[in-house]
């Protein structure tokens, strides 16, 4: 089966479920450079194994494990030759859609933990379950009507919770220490700059919010991430630059005030100097080479 999106490319909802064994050799030479994206991924893994890889940790992937990647986290994946089992991506808007109670992915552990290994094996009847859950939803998906969107929806919320119940079940006794750990500090730090990015570029605020000094965040930037604070905060920017210079009309006045900058040609500037390209030399080279 190929990618079977939900909804189309101009949706602000996005939600796709596809086989790995039918990722074409771009799909998989794509995954193996160090990438971001604005959306939630789920990769189970049901045969074969994968090497997954952010700025903080690598590890292998072993059969029958289900990976769970946050939007706005740099990573890479190889697959073997052999890999099989499911992709599923979606976004907050997906997930936030007809929910009263509605509750911030970001805020379960499953894909934001201090141990950068948001994984849950899966055996016995649990998988099982899981796997009823799946071909559910690609059935779902297949033929969809006015009620497809709910149903999915509702699956993938059971298919969550289920999930949660595994990893906290299989990583509570890791969680004694980890408010004091450098590994807990570097993902408050993320957290904080994807909520304050565009208002705030400045590390002695976000030190001031961690209770720590610009120096000590700097250090543990540098240890657990191998950049400085200020960089990730300008990676950060930068990316969010790209984005909307690819996918987006907004002229670089537009982004640059989108993104905080009150001066146009400092912004310009900024982006170049990190970049080596200009705004309209980024987005020429990206077009020409993605459409």
């Amino acid at each position: 089966m190929d990618r079977i999106n939900l909804f189309g490319e101009q949706e602000e909802r996005i939600f796709t479920i596809m086989k790995i064994c039918d990722f074409k050799d771009q799909d998989r030479r794509e995954n193996e450079i160090p990438h971001l994206h604005q959306f939630y991924s789920i990769f189970w893994l049901q045969h074969g194994q994968a090497v997954h890889a952010t700025d903080f940790v690598e590890y292998v992937i072993e059969k029958d494990t289900i990976l769970f990647v946050p939007p706005g986290l740099k990573h890479r994946m190889i697959l073997d030759p052999t890999a099989g089992g499911f992709s599923i991506l979606f976004n907050e808007e997906f997930v936030r859609y007809n929910q009263k109670n509605y509750t911030p992915l970001k805020e379960y552990e499953l894909f934001n933990n201090p141990e950068f290994k948001s994984m849950v094996k899966v055996e016995g009847a649990d998988k099982d379950e899981l796997n009823q859950v799946i071909e559910l939803m690609i059935r779902e998906v297949e033929r969809p009507d006015t009620y497809t969107t709910d149903v999915v929806l509702n699956l993938l919320h059971l298919f969550l919770l289920k999930a949660i119940r595994l990893f906290e079940t299989q990583y509570q006794p890791l969680q004694a220490q980890e408010n004091e750990s450098d590994n807990f500090s570097i993902i408050r730090f993320k957290e904080l700059i994807e909520e304050n990015y565009i208002k705030e570029k400045s590390v002695s605020v976000y030190a001031d919010q961690l209770n720590m000094s610009p120096a000590c965040l700097n250090e543990v930037s540098k240890k657990t991430a191998g950049i400085t604070a200020g960089e990730m905060i300008r990676n950060r920017v930068i990316d969010e630059a790209k984005q909307k210079l690819y996918a987006t009309d907004l002229s670089g006045k537009e982004i640059a005030y989108s993104l905080g900058f009150e001066d146009p040609s400092y912004f310009s500037r900024f982006f170049k100097k990190y970049t080596g390209l200009t705004l309209k030399a980024f987005r020429d080279a990206t077009r020409k080479k993605y459409h």
